[in-house]
C-alpha cells in the first residue's frame, strides 16, 4: 500500500489506487500520530497469526470488513501492521530519486520499530542466508532490491520477488473463472 500523511489527514491506498483508509482506522490513527506533517510511505499491510507470521487469510478477512462495527471489532481481533520499506516524499521533498540505501536511512529515523506503523529493516549482503531463514520460518519469501536504485513504482528489473517454493502433490477438483487481469483460471479447488 501507499500511506500518506498530509497535515492532519492520513490516507491508505492499495496499489491500484483504491482507498483503504476506512478499513484500517488503527493504522490511519498511527499515521496521524507521527510527528511530521507530510510524508508518503510505501509498505505492506500485514495481519499476523499466532506465531507472528504474516497471514494472508487473516488479512483477507480484515480487508473484507465494510460495516463500521465490524471494522472496529476487526481492529481488536485482527490488528493490522503497516511494515514500511520505502520513503517516497517527506515534508514537501520528493526523495524518490535518492538511492534506496539513503531512503532507508532517512526512513529509519522517521519511524518507530514497533506499533501499527513501523520501519522494516533490510539485510545487506546476507541474501542467501536470509532467504534460507525465510524458508525455515515458512514465510512467503523476500524482496531483493538494489541499494543504489532510485524509487520506481511497479515491477522493475532493479528488484526481485523471491518466493519460498513449497511444493506438494494435490488433486484438482475444480477451478473458478478468471477475474480482473487474470487469464486462464481464477483459482484452483484442491
Amino acid at each position: 500500500v501507499l500511506a500518506e500523511r498530509e497535515g492532519d489527514e492520513a490516507r491508505i491506498r492499495y496499489r491500484r489506487g483504491t482507498d483503504a483508509t476506512s478499513v484500517y482506522p488503527d493504522v490511519a490513527r498511527a499515521l496521524r500520530a507521527l510527528p511530521f506533517g507530510d510524508l508518503v510511505l510505501d509498505g505492506e499491510l500485514v495481519v499476523l497469526d499466532e506465531e507472528s507470521r504474516p497471514s494472508f487469510q487473516r488479512l483477507q478477512r480484515r480487508a473484507q470488513q465494510r460495516r463500521t462495527m465490524d471494522i472496529q471489532r476487526a481492529t481488536l481481533e485482527l490488528p493490522a501492521t503497516l511494515y514500511v520499506f520505502d520513503l517516497l516524499a517527506f515534508e514537501g521533498f520528493d526523495v524518490r530519486p535518492l538511492p534506496l540505501a539513503e531512503r532507508k536511512r532517512l526512513l529509519q529515523k522517521l519511524l518507530p520499530g514497533a506499533g501499527p506503523v513501523r520501519f522494516l529493516d533490510h539485510i545487506r549482503e546476507q541474501g542467501e542466508a536470509f532467504y534460507a531463514e525465510a524458508i525455515r520460518l515458512r514465510l512467503e519469501g523476500l524482496v531483493a532490491k538494489r541499494v543504489d536504485a532510485p524509487y520506481r513504482g511497479g515491477r522493475s528489473p532493479r528488484w526481485l520477488k523471491l518466493r519460498a517454493e513449497r511444493t506438494d502433490d494435490f488433486v484438482v477438483v475444480g477451478f473458478t473463472e478468471p477475474q480482473g487481469e487474470r487469464t486462464g483460471f481464477g483459482a484452483l479447488h484442491l
